[in-house]
């Protein structure tokens, strides 16, 4: 299984790593080494040595409470003060580490903890700041992906052209179609 990263800001592509949330729910995240594989896709680190699944909890822990936070945002709710805490005490570690190897390569250098207080830090910047107000849920059913809206009209609808609002598209267009028909 493969991760798509198109919600525009880090933090939020972590919170998608739990798929279909109200529907079919999908654990992107089921082995220790899927967020080996899923922070090395997402360039937080070059590489991730072993993650024991004590990790893997807390990496799941910290993406609920990024979504619900981030969804807080969307709805403009209450945010939840535990998850507010549980961010925080992430965030609060040394972040992962760049190396400038070459001009135009750098190394991205970490462990769990590195990569955890990376995804705090950047969750932090984001609910703490003005681009919380471009959080957008979409509204493809059943996609529950969050993403920054950064379209010039603030309209966006889908998370990814290509994948929910092609399917949306798609289905409008076999409605018209089968509506246009004579009987």
């Amino acid at each position: 299984m493969s991760f798509a990263f198109v919600s525009d800001h880090l933090a939020l592509d972590f919170a998608a790593t739990m798929a279909w949330r109200t529907t079919r729910r999908t654990e992107l995240l089921a082995e220790p080494h899927d967020f080996v594989r899923w922070a090395v896709e997402a360039g937080v680190v070059d590489e991730l040595d072993a993650v024991a699944r004590a990790d893997l909890a807390e990496a799941r822990a910290l993406r609920e409470a990024i979504y619900r936070l981030a969804l807080s945002a969307v709805e403009g709710g209450p945010s939840d003060g535990e998850d507010i805490a549980l961010v925080r005490q992430a965030a609060a570690h040394s972040p992962v580490r760049l190396a400038l190897q070459a001009v135009g390569r750098v190394e991205r250098r970490g462990g769990v903890r590195e990569v955890l207080a990376t995804l705090g830090t950047s969750a932090s910047d984001l609910l703490g700041g003005p681009e919380r107000l471009l959080i957008r849920q979409c509204t493809a059913e059943p996609c529950t992906r969050l993403f920054l809206d950064r379209s010039r009209a603030g309209t966006r609808r889908w998370c990814s052209k290509r994948s929910c609002g092609s399917r949306i598209n798609s289905a409008a267009y076999r409605r018209r179609t089968r509506e246009d028909l004579p009987t």
